[in-house]
């Protein structure tokens, strides 16, 4: 899925979620993602994935810096209707949106400079589980 703010692809046959964000999102665009975000998982269940062992790897380096409202509402989303992932790395190019994303407090939640290192965290995780 693309839109605006997001995009948002799957790998069914590694429980995979890749997600990108960008831009400066407001609550409407919470909305849209936690629904994109919601038919990507339907999607990965319904090819097999188990519930519960979903991974996401998330591209933030061109988000930008959120008002305290989304960051809220972006937890609040995210914490509940099954969105959390087993397992998430997030990318991020910043050490102040660092501070952002680390106040959100995703459970499971690596975060790293690089995609090669995330994904490498997110599948040697997944061999040893």
């Amino acid at each position: 899925m693309h839109a605006e703010h997001f995009d948002i692809t799957t790998d069914a046959s590694r429980s995979l979620l890749h997600v990108t964000m960008r831009g400066h999102w407001m609550t409407e665009t919470v909305d849209r993602y936690e629904q994109a975000v919601g038919v990507a998982v339907a999607g990965i269940l319904s090819a097999g994935c188990q519930r519960g062992s979903l991974l996401a790897l998330v591209d933030a380096r061109e988000l930008n810096a959120q008002s305290q409202n989304v960051v809220a509402e972006f937890k609040a989303r995210m914490h509940h209707g099954g969105l959390l992932p087993r397992r998430l790395a997030t990318v991020l190019s910043s050490t102040l949106f660092k501070r952002q994303v680390e106040r959100i407090a995703i459970p499971n939640q690596c975060l790293f400079v690089g995609d090669s290192d995330a994904l490498s965290w997110l599948l040697s995780e997944e061999a040893e589980t």
